[in-house]
């Protein structure tokens, strides 16, 4: 679980700033806390904020760094995302920093990386004791000469395990390579090892923690809810679910229809044509085909009389010889299917979820209950969730814990700061939506009237 984040020179975050997912002492929503051998982390942190205000920038900073330290420099894009108000901070590196509790351990993990050389110029992985004892796992720099240097208490041992981590980390030395210099020591020793490889248990589990967070934008799209509603439980859990959000949506059903395996095989690659007809051959109920069609992943497979049929998600309104397609819904449906499909994942795949705009398209009272069912689902689960949004009925105390609030402002220097509602010492029965509709907590859009006058568009 993330026990907190801080990021410099990101898009709009120029100084660090941080988030702390460590709970405080206030005895509300109790529920809202996993407990760890030394920690109490909280499940959740809501993010408020005017538009523009870098709330965004702050879950595109964990997934940004997330994809480098997992594939590396290569596979993300540097381009204008550090703090261009500041031209010279293209030269300044970007920063980011995770606190992390995984398996009751404790752990700093960070990368530094140029945005002009696109290179990582620092990495570091440090064990925390409950003690408060530090061991450092690896520690990673660059010089002003661009020399790079790592440091490490592991190889210390006199053992074969610790002559091979002293192997690893002399790669990312002072003779690095151009390909080690865009790739994290985190990806490259967890490639090399495996989990039963205790003297590198420290760096897999780490690295597994980044595999267990996900991001949702407002324009993700879940694509295999096809395949999903292939089973019989998954299919009524979304009917559950539909008719507690209240939709109109009766059943999710699962409708199966022909198709030419002509008509499929224009979807294929060439040189993969011949491997799908030998796949469709052997298909069956329990061993379906997958395949991406306009955007969404289908299950085919051939019936008893050789036939090749696909199950195709179908929507009961109330009338079953009208179903409807996930395209006939409102944009409110469709963002609760892209958001439900988490549900059957938590503690399963991932279990730092990140959403960008959570209320989008959704009624107040419907995102009041997503969260509601999140906190439901996850009482004995160590998973997280992290939500921007513009929604100020969700400033309630009644739902949310204070620390678990969060503001980004932008500064007069068009820098965003990031700050908690524990700042402010209010009290549980305080309104707390109505106090920052009128600015007391600031993060709330500033109108110039003076640009707005009675003869506004005249000549």
């Amino acid at each position: 679980m993330l026990a907190g984040f801080s990021v410099s020179n990101f898009k709009s975050f120029q100084d660090t700033q941080t988030i702390s997912f460590i709970a405080s002492k206030t005895a509300m929503h109790k529920e809202h806390i996993f407990s760890t051998v030394n920690r109490k982390i909280l499940k959740s942190a809501l993010i408020f904020g005017a538009n523009a205000g870098g709330k965004s920038n702050l879950i595109d900073a964990i997934d940004f760094s997330k994809e480098i330290i997992l594939s590396g420099m290569d596979n993300v894009s540097v381009d204008k995302n550090y703090f261009r108000i500041n031209s010279n901070a293209y030269h300044i590196p970007g920063i980011f920093e995770y606190r992390l509790v995984t398996n009751d351990t404790e752990y700093s993990y960070g990368i530094a990386i140029l945005y002009d050389k696109k290179e990582i110029c620092g990495e570091w992985l440090v064990k925390i004791e409950a003690d408060g004892k530090e061991e450092t796992i690896f520690n990673r720099e660059t010089d002003e000469h661009g020399m790079s240097f790592v440091t490490s208490d592991k190889i210390e041992y006199d053992t074969p395990e610790a002559q091979r981590m002293k192997f690893y980390l002399e790669a990312f030395g002072t003779d690095i390579s151009d390909s080690l210099k865009k790739k994290t020591i985190l990806s490259d020793i967890s490639e090399r090892v495996n989990g039963k490889q205790e003297f590198f248990y420290d760096i897999l589990n780490v690295h597994e923690s980044f595999n267990d967070i996900i991001a949702i934008y407002p324009n993700s799209k879940y694509t295999k809810l096809n395949t999903l509603v292939y089973s019989n439980v998954s299919r009524n859990i979304f009917s559950d679910l539909m008719l507690f959000f209240d939709t109109g949506i009766e059943k999710v059903e699962g409708k199966e229809q022909p198709v030419s395996i002509d008509k499929l095989i224009q979807f294929v690659p060439e040189e993969n044509i011949e491997n799908f007809k030998y796949d469709i051959s052997n298909s069956d109920y329990e061993h379906p085909v997958m395949l991406k069609l306009k955007q969404q992943f289908f299950a085919f497979r051939k019936d008893k009389d050789g036939n090749v049929i696909y199950n195709k998600m179908k929507l009961n309104h109330g009338n079953d010889k009208e179903l409807f397609d996930y395209s006939d819904e409102s944009d409110g449906t469709k963002r609760l299917f892209d958001l439900i499909p988490l549900f059957f994942f938590l503690n399963k795949k991932y279990k730092t979820i990140l959403i960008d705009e959570i209320d989008r398209s959704l009624h107040s009272n419907l995102t009041k209950r997503f969260i509601e069912l999140f906190y439901n689902i996850t009482k004995q689960t160590p998973c997280q969730l992290m939500a921007t949004t513009h929604d100020s009925n969700l400033l309630d105390l009644d739902l949310l814990r204070k620390d678990e609030i969060w503001f980004v402002e932008r500064n007069p220097d068009h820098s965003s700061q990031i700050y908690s509602l524990n700042r402010y010492k209010e009290h549980f029965s305080k309104e707390i939506n109505k106090e920052y509709l009128i600015g007391r907590y600031g993060a709330i859009p500033f109108f110039n009237e003076n640009l707005i006058t009675g003869e506004y568009g005249n000549d």
